[in-house]
């Protein structure tokens, strides 16, 4: 099996469609702060010949997406070959959900994860910016007939039916739709700031999921996961799912909540209180926490061998590494009013933990 570098997947290399566009703070900031590492990669294998070719480029202000998407049929069917059963980040460098990929394609990629479910005992967890385009497709049926059709099709051609194996391995292969979603998909919102919280998590309530989640990062502000401003009332329940909460408990039909700061060159900072407040809520509701990085940045309490500076303070020492422009405090365009001191110290140096503690809690078995 070929290991994720993400900490909570086991594989992030099925990748069968490529291509995306940038929608919201958390693919990059003004100035070009930030960015997003899969259009990073992207960028940087796009000449020519190159797996991406066409879907971005490298322009003077940092890699860019072209807005072209495609689907990579050769790769479709990777998940049933893998006889391990592994969680697998679906689609790690693009969205199921951009409006580039007609309903009917990603139907039948999700056939294809039913049936690597079914027979291989994968865990697929999807992730979108795209929440409004994932609750509409969702909850069409017609979607559904056609996930069912290919995951029945992938199903049979697997089965050896010399063994008489074919009937009961139809048999226990469930019709999902809106009022069954199939088990072995999480379906999971990015949501980077409270703005973005209070557009996607009225969706993904809406959503037919086994496992409902959000990844926080890369974390760019405070985030109150009831979404207190948000208007319930124009969330009514629809297909069978949970009524919508009352204000105040959102929070409550959230399965699981992945929270990380921002990693790579142009890496804004993560306030050490946001991830404190995530953690503080989860802890309250019940709900699994996974906390995945500090990225770049993290509070001093983590630097505990940052030990000396020559006389014009522009050197620090960290064990046995020196760095230039290490300060204690953000530089201007990146400062918080209240922010504790933050080091740039880089993301394999500083560890995983908050408050002295790993957060490695997922649905289902918390840790």
């Amino acid at each position: 099996m070929t290991a994720s570098k993400i900490e909570w997947t086991d594989r992030s290399d099925w990748n069968p469609i490529r291509g995306c566009t940038r929608v919201s703070p958390g693919c990059g900031g003004p100035g070009d702060a930030g960015g997003c590492y899969a259009e990073a990669i992207a960028a940087r294998f796009s000449d020519p010949g190159q797996p991406f070719h066409g879907f971005a480029t490298r322009t003077a202000k940092g890699p860019r997406w072209t807005g072209e998407v495609g689907v990579m049929w050769d790769r479709v069917d990777l998940p049933l070959r893998w006889r391990q059963p592994a969680r697998i980040f679906a689609s790690s460098t693009s969205d199921f959900f951009h409006s580039g990929f007609p309903a009917n394609v990603i139907a039948q990629l999700f056939g294809v994860m039913i049936a690597a479910h079914h027979l291989r005992g994968h865990t697929f967890q999807v992730l979108t910016k795209r929440a409004d385009i994932m609750r509409q497709r969702l909850n069409d049926e017609t979607f559904w007939e056609i996930a069912n059709i290919v995951a029945t099709q992938h199903v049979m051609e697997r089965v050896d039916p010399l063994n008489r194996r074919s009937d009961d391995a139809r048999a226990t292969l469930d019709d999902y739709g809106p009022e069954n979603p199939p088990p072995g998909i999480w379906l999971g919102v990015s949501v980077e700031d409270q703005t973005r919280a209070d557009e996607r998590i009225p969706d993904l309530m809406q959503t037919p999921a086994a496992v409902r989640w959000l990844s926080c990062e890369p974390l760019l502000g405070p985030l109150d996961l009831d979404c207190p401003d948000v208007d319930w009332a124009k969330y009514p329940a629809a297909n069978g799912l949970e009524p919508m909460p009352p204000a105040g408990r959102g929070r409550l039909l959230i399965d699981w909540v992945v929270v990380g700061g921002e990693s790579g060159p142009k890496a804004r900072p993560m306030h050490p209180d946001w991830a404190r407040s995530l953690r503080d809520q989860c802890a309250e509701a019940g709900v699994p926490f996974f906390f995945k990085q500090w990225g770049e940045w993290t509070p001093g309490e983590n630097c505990p061998h940052v030990q000396t500076r020559t006389e014009t303070g522009a050197r620090w020492v960290y064990d046995q590494w020196s760095f230039e422009d290490i300060t204690p405090r953000m530089s201007d365009e990146l400062h918080i009013d209240d922010a504790p001191d933050v080091w740039r110290i880089g993301k394999k140096r500083v560890g995983r933990k908050l408050d002295g503690v790993e957060h490695n809690a997922m649905p289902g078995a918390q840790s």
